[in-house]
């Protein structure tokens, strides 16, 4: 039993890192290698994010993954300030352990609601959103970096799961809604954020960090009454795509514009 376990661990690493391989190929065909210059650096982002929701009493943060790409744009070559931007394209925010009687609760049928309150259950509310920082960024010679700016989310996806423990057995019930049909929540969420990392010296120039994030926009409809905002503390790593190639393609060019001269 432990073989076949083991070697179903192996098979989905390496299902794992043939995908992680394609879709760096995808970006770098997509994107091209010219996204990489002097100034300009492009690269995937992936880590995980701790959220919560401020303003609801009671709730508790969760636990999410997250992958993106990112930006660098170097403002003067002679000046250590930079423009950090980019997607999370997977990022989830929102939080859990938030009482059945919270007035922001999404209502549903009675008899559900019922019986998740008599059995003391709880809500989580998770927020699918494409999140998009806009970092002044100031690098020191050792590689230290911090990160100030703001950070606007588009929400295309909510989910309220009421989750109770009856007779030992976990029993939930979701209710997904898009952006458009969700009549609750807000289509847009925005703050500020900012963060402090660390950029190898190495070719790859790899750079890992530590963010959070303070959402100022209410995640509620402005009619309905209740304010809650997200917020998110983030440890993410970025990894150039395309950089070592482009660096050799200019050195190349360099060199055969020398030799012609």
């Amino acid at each position: 039993m432990k073989t076949i376990q083991k070697t179903i661990l192996v098979l989905l690493m390496i299902l794992g890192s043939v995908q992680l391989s394609q879709g760096q190929v995808l970006l770098s065909i997509l994107f091209g290698d010219n996204l990489n210059t002097p100034r300009l650096e492009f690269g995937l982002n992936a880590g995980f994010n701790y959220s919560y929701i401020r303003g609801i009493e009671g709730s508790k943060g969760m636990r999410n993954f997250e992958l993106g790409f990112y930006f660098d744009y170097l403002i003067n070559l002679e000046k250590p300030w930079y423009i950090g931007t980019g997607v999370y394209v997977k990022s989830n925010v929102g939080g859990t352990n938030i009482p059945m009687d919270y007035p922001g609760n999404r209502v549903i049928n009675d008899s559900v609601y019922a019986e998740f309150k008599d059995f003391g259950g709880t809500v989580t509310k998770k927020f699918n959103t494409f999140y998009v920082p806009v970092n002044l960024r100031y690098m020191s010679k050792c590689g230290l970096f911090v990160d100030a700016g703001v950070q606007i989310g588009l929400v295309f996806k909510t989910l309220d799961t009421y989750t109770a423990e009856v007779d030992g057995y976990d029993l939930d019930y979701t209710v997904k809604k898009g952006v458009k049909d969700n009549g609750l929540y807000k289509w847009f969420d925005g703050g500020i954020d900012g963060g402090i990392g660390y950029k190898s010296k190495s070719k790859l120039g790899w750079k890992i960090g530590v963010y959070y994030y303070v959402g100022l926009t209410n995640i509620y409809k402005n009619d309905l009454g209740p304010k809650a905002y997200n917020s998110s503390a983030y440890i993410l790593a970025n990894i150039p795509i395309g950089k070592k190639k482009a660096a050799r393609e200019r050195a190349e060019k360099a060199a055969a514009e020398a030799e012609s001269k």
